[in-house]
């Protein structure tokens, strides 16, 4: 069980960039920096992540002890978790889906995203820093909001924060106590464009096939025209 250590501030440049240097003068497990509003936010590939009043952005540290080959199960820990917290705000039959590597979408519009960086020595993850970043009461243009999705219900930033990092000790707990098999499961039964056919953008070309597992490691196993399954850990994907 993690006992979470919440730090909130008015503004800051980045979570992230925050919690890592704690975690650099020692900081441990459980330490949860949230900002109400981020100068200079970021997704993946250090794109900007807009970060206006009014939404959840947050980052949080975890120590997995786990090999660095492991560490990317995280991510799907955190998605099953964040959509866990989703489904309990929201109202009405709207569908939830779990979008690989990091997102999270409803009615297929993007309604939070998941960063994870890491620090390795030795071959293992000694710190895990996971950001978060939920749209709340704004939104951009082609994404959804909590608000879009829970009725006339009022969804507070702040007891929201808390579902979510409820929800991640106990999908947390769960894949310490028994592994990824589980939280695999989970995570594909909502996994959006499961069977479909996709483009998959690598550093040095771009693949087609079809989306038809993930693997035990979290990557994505796509099947090829010629029949081969290609195992990605790292890319950008586009459904057709």
């Amino acid at each position: 069980m993690i006992n979470w250590h919440i730090q909130t501030f008015a503004s800051t440049d980045s979570t992230q960039n925050l919690l890592r240097n704690l975690l650099n003068e020692g900081a441990g497990e459980g330490v949860v920096i949230q900002a109400l509003e981020q100068k200079q936010g970021r997704g993946r590939h250090g794109r900007d992540w807009v970060s206006p009043l009014g939404n959840l952005y947050m980052s949080f540290s975890l120590a997995p002890d786990c090999a660095a080959d492991v560490a990317g199960q995280l991510s799907f820990v955190v998605a099953v978790a964040l959509s866990r917290a989703v489904g309990r705000v929201q109202e009405g039959d709207h569908v939830r889906a779990l979008k690989w590597p990091n997102d999270l979408l409803v009615n297929g519009k993007k309604l939070a995203g998941i960063l994870l960086e890491s620090d390795i020595k030795d071959g293992k993850v000694s710190y895990l820093i996971v950001g978060c970043g939920v749209n709340i009461l704004s939104a951009p243009d082609e994404a959804i909001a909590i608000k879009d999705i829970c009725g006339d219900k009022q969804v507070p930033i702040h007891p929201f924060r808390d579902m979510v990092l409820e929800e991640v000790n106990s999908v947390y707990r769960l894949w310490k106590e028994e592994g990824f098999e589980r939280i695999r499961e989970e995570w594909l039964a909502q996994a959006y464009g499961l069977n479909e056919q996709m483009s998959v953008t690598l550093a040095d070309k771009r693949v087609k096939g079809r989306f038809v597992d993930l693997d035990k490691k979290g990557q994505l196993l796509l099947r090829t025209e010629d029949g081969q399954d290609i195992a990605i850990n790292s890319g950008d994907v586009y459904f057709s």
